[in-house]
């Protein structure tokens, strides 16, 4: 049957392509791991040179009162710990720039995250400004401003009637004259008195004249 009719062709399974792997996203490094690191590594390179240099010093004062093979021994032993001092030294220097650069990094890192979080703290204030400012009624607010202005008028108004001076303008020679006849009167009141006793005592002394001439007449 299968020769009379034939059969289809059998299509070959398809293969799956593969999927393509996720690239694997570099690893974060600590910059603050990685000060601690170089902190220590510092700290340990110090000593390490601080111990040389107490060796070198011992090696030195042996070659110095040594002799023959124990002075040769105590020099090459000083080179050698010289030499390794200053390995150490180079790679102090390396690890001292290297500090340098990660303090650098950090600190711009540090400058980076502060601006980033006052940039949210800002966007976070404007947005609440905004909600703020849609609550107000600015033609209302525009009123209130326009009566506070009358009321700032009126009593300006108010305090000048209150400390207006109702004194009237008056001219200096007329009130020289007025006090000059105020000081007349003064002075020619002042005299009558004296005038009018002097008068008594005059009319007095002649009262007693007259009466003494009659007695005696």
């Amino acid at each position: 049957m299968n020769r009379l009719f034939g059969t289809s062709k059998q299509e070959p399974p398809k293969q799956q392509q593969p999927q393509p792997q996720n690239p694997q996203q570099p690893k974060v490094i600590d910059l603050s791991e990685q000060q601690k690191r170089s902190e220590a590594k510092v700290k340990e390179l110090t000593e390490q040179i601080q111990e040389l240099d107490k060796q070198i010093c011992e090696q030195y004062q042996k070659a110095k009162t040594s002799k023959g093979v124990q002075q040769t021994t105590a020099k090459s032993r000083a080179v050698m710990l010289l030499k390794r001092k200053k390995m150490l030294e180079q790679q102090l220097g390396q690890m001292l720039n290297n500090q340098m650069t990660l303090d650098q990094v950090a600190f711009t890192k540090e400058n980076i995250q502060n601006t980033i979080e006052m940039a949210q703290a800002m966007q976070q204030v404007v947005a609440v400004q905004k909600e703020a400012f849609k609550e107000i009624d600015m033609d209302k607010l525009d009123d209130l401003m326009d009566d506070m202005e009358d009321m700032k008028f009126e009593t300006d108004y108010m305090n000048e009637m209150m400390n207006r001076n109702y004194s009237c303008d008056i001219d200096e020679s007329e009130l020289d004259r007025e006090m000059a006849e105020i000081e007349n009167d003064m002075n020619l009141n002042s005299f009558q008195p004296q005038q009018q006793q002097q008068q008594g005592s005059y009319q007095s002394q002649t009262g007693q004249k007259q009466v003494y001439n009659t007695l005696t007449n």
